[in-house]
């Protein structure tokens, strides 16, 4: 269990997803090999995955329109041979509806760092994209001995100038000079590559001094903010790729309808630390989905993902390593927004592509991180989630010596789990399903997993030997099993004639149906997900 330090925070909500129907299918029994599958009890003989996280190519994980004016705002061209060569000369504190900055590759990196606060519209966003090089590399804004525009001072005047200069390279916020409850909106970031926003490295703020990156920041800083969208970029050796906050200070002091797509984030966190992860979302209506996580920095004890919001949807991506995988709480810094949301109450994870050393951490962690709470009280257990994790086509890889898949904070959380693909390596000797945490009386770990139609390593098993845990595994079926990995070697792909092929079933009885629409191939780029059978494969991955 990890306990974050305390990041006020807020937020408002969107509607979820559409809902159609999956394809209803009967399946068999083997597990591709020839070889019948039975007692769960066998010594497992699945296959050692061979691959740690591969390295990503530079290409764009989903198609981005060009970095081009908008025609519709002005345009504010940086680099090489442009009207602008550094960040500095962009007047980002007057951006208005429908502007453009576009950052041309460079040889040498960009050193500055800047602040978003405009208020963009629906049909004139405003956009900071990267024009990439000609390798397709993605223009780099370095932190270290980065300059901040002198005229931001103004921008960022007031008691928290100092500690939201240092938090970032791209700081998203209201200008000083705007009314507490102004917040930016229709803003996109995409196509650039951040890097160096961290202890270790130094910048000159907007009045010119030398500061040294806060030990909670991030490439991206989301202050507050509506229909925020992150896209295309990678995000890499800072304190955290992006955060974004949200409060119970009215309206303007949330992030809403934030959107994390198509990145590459790896290599944050801080060694030694638990509390600072690849990415943190605070907020409501957050989608996190087509990206590539990497591990953290070594030595880190970060989350890949860390999540405390409403509405939030995770899909279509590759998660590699991390404390958690993804670590779902509660909302620590908005109860009040949070709890009167229906929403809260449900979190959707499906197409995922997950690799994990179960030895740091469970897998998927879902309820609260904060406990010794009384009943009534807006901090701890009577604000954990409370709700439905729905966990279906993923591919969850889980390597190391013991593992845990789910480890729901208190049995009043509940996870429904079908159509996925749970492999555990033959060196992992506890292939345990559940795990609790440690919560205060009257509230009792262990929580429901409702358990339908699912691939599982033979030797799987509810809980480990050493840990009566309540609450309860409930099988609809027997889950289908087998002796060895049903996956290509070291890859996702469904091997041919493997008993993934086409069992896809229904989502459990009152639960929408979602479309399974796409995977990542082999490098991480997103590509549509086709049936191609009678029904989807198991998993995240179409054979």
């Amino acid at each position: 269990m990890q306990s974050d330090r305390s990041v006020v925070g807020r937020g408002l909500a969107v509607g979820l997803v559409s809902v159609l129907a999956l394809v209803q299918c009967a399946c068999g029994g083997s597990d591709g090999s020839g070889e019948t599958v039975s007692a769960a009890s066998l010594v497992s003989l699945v296959e050692p995955m061979t691959a740690a996280f591969a390295q990503p190519d530079e290409r764009p994980l989903v198609a981005w329109p060009a970095c081009l004016p908008s025609g519709q705002g002005v345009d504010y061209p940086v680099g090489p041979g442009q009207a602008l060569t550094s960040l500095e000369q962009v007047p980002w504190e007057r951006l208005a509806p429908g502007d453009t900055v576009r950052i041309h590759h460079s040889v040498a990196p960009y050193r500055g760092k800047f602040l978003l606060a405009a208020h963009g519209t629906a049909d004139r966003p405003v956009r900071v994209c990267g024009v990439r090089g000609p390798n397709g590399e993605r223009p780099v804004i370095d932190g270290q001995g980065a300059t901040t525009r002198p005229a931001l001072l103004a921008a960022f005047e007031g008691s928290v100038s100092d500690i939201q200069q240092s938090r970032a390279l791209a700081m998203v916020t209201k200008l000083a000079s705007d009314a507490w409850t102004d917040r930016p909106a229709y803003l996109q970031i995409d196509g650039l590559k951040f890097t160096h926003a961290h202890p270790a490295y130094q910048f000159r703020d907007a009045a010119g001094a030398v500061k040294t990156y806060a030990d909670f920041g991030a490439c991206v800083w989301i202050d507050r903010g509506d229909h925020i969208t992150i896209a295309d970029n990678e995000l890499t050796d800072c304190v955290m790729g992006v955060f974004s906050r949200s409060a119970d200070d009215g309206s303007g002091a949330v992030t809403e309808n934030l959107r994390l797509v198509g990145n590459v984030i790896r290599g944050n966190g801080l060694a030694g630390s638990e509390s600072e992860h690849n990415t943190y979302t605070q907020g409501l209506g957050v989608v996190i989905e087509h990206n590539v996580y990497g591990p953290l920095r070594p030595g880190a004890g970060g989350n890949a993902i860390k999540d405390r919001s409403a509405g939030l949807v995770v899909r279509y991506n590759r998660i590699e390593e991390g404390a958690h995988a993804i670590d779902l709480v509660e909302a620590e810094d908005f109860p009040l927004l949070a709890l009167a949301r229906p929403d809260y109450r449900t979190t959707l994870v499906y197409g995922n592509q997950i690799r994990k050393n179960g030895d740091t951490g469970s897998v998927i962690h879902y309820g609260g991180d904060h406990y010794g709470s009384t009943p009534g009280a807006l901090w701890g257990e009577p604000i954990f989630r409370k709700g439905v994790l729905q966990f279906f086509h993923n591919t969850v890889i889980v390597t190391g010596g013991d593992a845990a898949v789910f480890q729901l904070s208190t049995t009043e959380e509940r996870a429904e789990v079908w159509n996925n693909a749970i492999v555990f390596a033959s060196t992992v000797v506890e292939k345990s399903l559940r795990a609790g945490q440690s919560v205060q009386p009257p509230w009792v770990t262990g929580g429901i997993v409702n358990f339908g139609r699912n691939w599982l390593s033979i030797g799987w098993q509810d809980t480990d030997q050493w840990h009566a845990l309540t609450g309860q595994l409930r099988l609809a079926v027997a889950p289908l099993t087998g002796l060895r990995s049903p996956l290509v070697a070291g890859g996702w792909v469904p091997l041919a004639g493997s008993v993934l092929v086409d069992a896809a079933t229904v989502a459990p009885t009152g639960v929408a149906a979602v479309p399974i629409l796409w995977q990542l191939d082999a490098v991480g780029r997103t590509q549509a997900r086709v049936v191609k059978g009678a029904a989807l494969d198991l998993g995240a991955v179409e054979q």
